[in-house]
């Protein structure tokens, strides 16, 4: 089965960032550090409670 309908999605209370062009997602103590296809870095705060394949989306706390 194939989920493959775009972009990831991640949520953060009302802020949705399209997750494009992020190859890498790492989880911190203190948040998430998103890396782009360029090594470029994003620091994120908050705690994953959802991660959605389906829907395509990553829910933060």
């Amino acid at each position: 089965m194939c989920l493959d309908y775009g972009p990831y999605k991640l949520i953060s209370g009302d802020d949705e960032t399209s997750l494009e062009e992020i190859s890498t997602i790492l989880v911190l103590a203190d948040g998430l550090k998103l890396i782009d296809n360029f090594g470029k870095t994003r620091l994120i705060t908050g705690t994953i409670s959802e991660i959605d394949l389906l829907n395509q989306r990553i829910v933060l706390a």
